[in-house]
């Protein structure tokens, strides 16, 4: 009986340790939704390209279908991503700069969009360990109106995982798999407090 009781606490303690391990893996940012309303009157959305200063543009690319696929989930008409593109595209070239950034003014001149999205990669990292590699990814994104400039909504989240192997070569692999479910975990997060579309909130 006393064998039983001297247990109880030893098991209390390691869930707690638990619980607390799988909090430090995986938090979201503090949400702010300015108007809802008019989020939830959004019409069409422009995803911009993800802002990512590692430049690796495999990590933009399926982050940003990623979040293509979430808004389209919350019930978000989208102008096409490679629409988009060759707008921007061309918009750089005349200005001869080469740069992608455009103010939600002009994503509603040249795409006729309601709403623009613009995402960042706050943090993609592995740090490659004896047996294990830590794959930690966090994102940032905003919804503007592209008639007043108005941040309408914008969250922030971050996701880890952990690969373990003892071969070095099947490790990478699993990191690889393992940054693309983080990913999908994290824009998972980030999306969970923006209001439902106008084709599910009607």
């Amino acid at each position: 009986m006393r064998g039983a009781m001297k247990i109880r606490p030893i098991c209390f303690a390691l869930i707690a340790v638990l619980a607390a391990c799988l909090c430090a893996c995986s938090s979201r940012g503090t949400d702010v939704l300015k108007n809802e309303a008019a989020a939830k009157a959004v019409g069409r959305v422009a995803l911009l390209p993800v802002e990512n200063p590692t430049g690796d543009a495999r990590v933009s690319k399926i982050l940003r279908h990623k979040l293509s696929e979430e808004l389209r989930f919350k019930g978000y008409p989208q102008v096409d991503i490679e629409l988009i593109d060759s707008r921007l595209a061309s918009l750089a070239n005349a200005n001869g700069t080469g740069k992608t950034e455009i103010s939600p003014g002009v994503v509603r001149e040249m795409l006729g969009a309601d709403a623009a999205m613009y995402c960042s990669l706050v943090e993609s990292k592995m740090s490659k360990k004896l047996f294990y590699t830590p794959v930690t990814v966090s994102v940032r994104c905003e919804l503007l109106s592209t008639s007043t400039g108005e941040i309408l909504w914008n969250a922030q989240g971050k996701a880890t995982g952990r690969s373990f192997d003892l071969r070095s070569k099947t490790l990478d692999l699993k990191a690889l798999g393992d940054l693309e479910a983080v990913m999908e975990e994290v824009v998972g997060k980030v999306m969970e407090s923006l209001p439902y579309g106008p084709k599910l909130s009607g």
